[in-house]
């Protein structure tokens, strides 16, 4: 019996997955872009209690060793403003699709229609991601992500038990 922090799965696993192993592997992502998306960062002001990104997206590889907090972050305030220029169509859908599902799983206070959004909302970025990028970039994170409302059903919402606060001690 394994107890694997769901946030994790989300953030770490999907959002890592689709942003570096499709985007920037893929190429969509350029080095060039990468430097754009950094400097459309630096223009937020954001409130100092949301944490910050550091200015890791245009170094190595991109997205450089960003903790599953982080990436909670750059989803829920940055992704859409700081992707969307340089993002096609389709991938703008799944952007936008992974975004809805970030804004329902990390709220305090879940409703059982917005959990059925985000389940389906996951179908559909799986069902994106196979069909514009083909079976080998369906990964197991992704299947997990399935699940991830059955955990919310189950032990209420994600929020109340994920590890974030212990990560941010670890730092």
């Amino acid at each position: 019996f394994i107890i694997v922090d769901p946030i994790h799965c989300l953030f770490l696993g999907i959002a890592k997955w689709i942003v570096k192993r499709i985007w920037v592997d893929e190429g969509l992502l350029t080095p060039a872009d990468l430097n754009k998306i950094q400097a459309k960062m630096n223009e937020f002001r954001v409130p100092s209690d949301l944490g910050r990104i550091p200015g890791k997206i245009n170094c190595g590889e991109g997205f450089s060793n960003f903790t599953a907090d982080q990436w909670r972050i750059f989803f829920t305030i940055y992704a859409t403003v700081a992707l969307w220029e340089h993002l096609s169509a389709k991938d703008r859908k799944i952007l936008t699709y992974f975004v809805r599902v970030c804004a329902i799983l990390v709220s305090r206070i879940v409703e059982v229609e917005l959990m059925r959004e985000a389940h389906q909302k996951l179908i559909e970025i799986i069902k994106l991601i196979k069909e514009h990028y083909g079976r080998n970039k369906v990964s197991l994170n992704l299947h997990l992500s399935l699940h991830l409302c059955e955990c919310s059903y189950d032990y209420g919402p994600l929020y109340a038990f994920w590890c974030f606060s212990f990560e941010r001690m670890n730092g």
